[in-house]
């Protein structure tokens, strides 16, 4: 098993760097960093079935939406994507302290009665979250819940040889009267509206699944998910020669302009070294064949499987496979 301190050599500077306490992202990492943020919003602010506003103050925002009487129906989100600094995450794996991390917010506000049971389900359905992003699901667990004050938190874990990376953390506060102060002209019942905070840190994040595509079996290679990848695909042209070379790489051309019209993201190179080095999962393959019938080979390199693909067909095919 690979240390933590071997994963950054290895995906350093491609990916992600701890120096100088600081995430420093190369080329592939900010992609995968963007990948992460942009799957966290659609899960988390655009499919929910209860509102979600995004902002920057949620004091701010909630007297905006009060005013226009857009906090009912209960619950209702706010959603935040900040840095935060001088945060406790993760201090015992690191000889030196991070001073900071980018996180992706969101506290639901919901009525009192329906606020525990919305609990466990925010529970459940973060730790489910993360173990779909998983080469090794049941790495991703619920951490003991810490009872304070005015307020319980619950942390989500991924578990390492080399010890935890708390990725999540989900606070319940069951009353926020400070949020919904009671005046004369208005007499809420603040006492019967609850808070649900999970703060989801997308640094610590990446780091955990990195570690997670690189610390698995010594005969498995390194992978991490499709949704999250840099690159989806990248192509591989066989049995070329002076003949029909340039009409392969045309070919080649062709297919990958019908990717990046769609929104795929490609990357075109012939060396092994990159297809490892980027974790593409799908490496399409060309022959002279397919410049007769338009069927290319896709082999998937988690499964190291390939399968004939018509071209008509491979825009779908990868996308389906990286959803």
């Amino acid at each position: 098993m690979m240390s933590l301190e071997a994963v950054l050599r290895t995906v350093s500077p491609h990916f992600l760097n701890l120096s100088e306490r600081v995430f420093a992202y190369g080329p592939q990492g900010k992609l995968l960093l963007r990948n992460l943020e942009e799957h966290w919003f659609a899960h988390c602010v655009t499919m929910p079935r209860h509102n979600v506003f995004p902002c920057d103050s949620i004091a701010e925002t909630l007297q905006l939406l009060r005013s226009n009487s857009m906090d009912k129906p209960l619950p209702f989100a706010l959603a935040t994507l900040a840095t935060m600094s001088k945060s406790a995450w993760n201090e015992s794996l690191l000889p030196a302290k991070v001073s900071s991390h980018r996180i992706a917010k969101i506290n639901v506000i919901v009525d009192a009665s329906e606020s525990k049971s919305l609990l466990h389900k925010k529970q459940r359905e973060r730790k489910v979250w993360w173990r779909k992003l998983s080469q090794c699901p049941s790495r991703f667990v619920l951490a003991e819940a810490k009872k304070a004050r005015n307020f319980d938190v619950t942390e989500i874990e991924a578990q390492f040889p080399f010890g935890n990376i708390t990725v999540e953390t989900i606070t319940y506060y069951p009353g926020i009267r400070k949020l919904y102060p009671q005046t004369e002209s208005s007499k809420d019942n603040a006492t019967d509206v609850h808070m649900i905070e999970h703060v989801t840190s997308l640094d610590w994040g990446c780091l955990a699944l990195l570690c997670d595509s690189y610390m698995l079996d010594k005969s498995a290679i390194a992978c991490i998910h499709p949704k999250l990848s840099p690159y989806k695909t990248t192509f591989y042209i066989e049995e070329q020669d002076n003949e029909t070379d340039i009409d392969l790489n045309r070919f080649v051309l062709h297919v990958n302009n019908m990717f990046r019209a769609k929104g795929i993201s490609t990357i075109l190179t012939n060396t092994e070294q990159i297809i490892e080095m980027c974790l593409i999962p799908f490496v399409v393959s060309v022959d002279k064949t397919s410049l007769k019938n338009g069927i290319v080979h896709v082999k998937n390199r988690s499964t190291t499987l390939k399968e004939a693909v018509h071209i008509s067909d491979l825009v779908k095919y990868i996308t389906l496979r990286s959803s």
